[in-house]
């Protein structure tokens, strides 16, 4: 078996507290400094089209998504101080959040 990490493996962020204009061209253009972005989407709601306040940034390589994470965690995007995280890692502590799935 080969455990080591696929380089060529894609990698999601999750990042959170969007201002209510941040939209899909932002975060690329925000997070396209670390690293090639294969794709970037602000959640929206269904009925309302308005921002759910927190989107996706996929990276062509989990190295770009790291680099994001440690330099964007916290950091001013559009006048709000957004919250960056490995998607695929939940953050230590329960609680909070919530509102995922659906159809």
């Amino acid at each position: 078996l080969n455990n080591k990490p696929n380089p060529m493996a894609e990698a999601k962020i999750f990042v959170g507290n969007l201002s209510w204009g941040t939209t899909d061209e932002s975060l690329r253009h925000t997070f396209g400094q670390f690293g090639e972005i294969t794709d970037a989407v602000v959640l929206r709601d269904r009925e309302t089209g308005r921002s759910r306040g927190f989107g996706f940034v996929t990276f062509a390589t989990t190295e770009s998504a790291q680099a994001a994470v440690d330099n964007m965690n916290e950091q001013e995007l559009d006048g709000r101080n957004v919250r960056v995280n490995l998607a695929n890692e939940r953050p230590a502590g329960g609680g909070g959040g919530g509102g995922y799935g659906g159809g």
